[in-house]
């Protein structure tokens, strides 16, 4: 048998739930690595179970040992019955496809459809073990006054670089998104919306060192919220860090605001 599925047997025997701490393991994510399909901790655990007696079964009727993934495919195609035409296709090509469709090509920032979907699972993760996470939203001050002046190529240009700037600042762990036009999204796992306030500080020096700022003086404005698990939503904590940006604009911009500070 698969050293793989011998874990995940040990783990569904040994183990509830309850008791599966989410900086080692968890049912939902394992299987995520090998199906496109999000499932609750709870169904994973029981699909996964119910894959590693698909295994022994394949194992048993062929007498030579069979690879998870045939179980994987078995499984989910003939015995539960969740896919109906499955395409085998590399997971590193898969991996490196979903990446494409999920950025944006200007600035290589991930999309706004990859950006609710990761929120959105966060949220279900911070809820599940009362764990927080921040987000930062960042504006570029005047932008349209820079596109007005200088034309659009300049303005790509300005996306392009600052965008680097934000992503070589930001931490492995931390998602940076294109919100929509010159708005970016950070969204920080683990994070106190003070500690976001530290990041956009380093964020800020490198942009004020930076060619694009001593060329066109391009500053940013940025609100943190923070999520409180059971007591907030995406909707709303997207509106928070909204109402610390018009904030951080209001006050005379490139700056930012912590909304659970105001």
């Amino acid at each position: 048998m698969d050293e793989f599925a011998k874990k995940i047997l040990d783990l569904i025997n040994t183990r509830s739930d309850a008791h599966i701490p989410e900086d080692k393991f968890t049912f939902s994510d394992s299987l995520s690595q090998y199906i496109d399909i999000d499932f609750s901790e709870h169904e994973a655990k029981e699909h996964w179970k119910n894959i590693s007696l698909k295994l022994q079964e394949l194992e048993t009727k062929l007498h030579k040992k069979v690879s998870l993934y045939l179980a994987i495919v078995d499984y989910f195609t003939e015995t539960n019955k969740v896919i109906d035409s499955p395409v085998l296709v590399e997971i590193k090509v898969l991996r490196e496809t979903e990446e494409m469709a999920m950025q944006d090509g200007l600035t290589g920032a991930f999309n706004r459809r990859y950006m609710d979907i990761y929120l959105r699972k966060e949220i279900n993760r911070c809820n599940r073990y009362e764990k927080s996470f921040s987000v930062m939203l960042l504006d570029i001050d005047d932008f349209k006054k820079i596109n007005d002046t200088y034309g659009h190529v300049v303005g790509d240009t300005i996306l392009s670089e600052i965008s680097k700037i934000f992503k070589s600042t930001i931490r492995e762990e931390d998602v940076f998104c294109r919100y929509g036009g010159e708005e970016f999204l950070i969204i920080m796992p683990e994070t106190t919306a003070e500690k976001a306030v530290c990041l956009y500080q380093r964020i800020k020096d490198k942009l004020l060192e930076s060619d694009i700022h001593k060329s066109f003086n391009v500053t940013v404005s940025a609100g943190a919220a923070r999520y409180k698990p059971g007591k907030d939503n995406l909707v709303n904590l997207i509106r928070y860090a909204d109402i610390a940006l018009y904030k951080a604009k209001a006050q005379g911009k490139n700056r930012i605001v912590n909304y659970d500070s105001e």
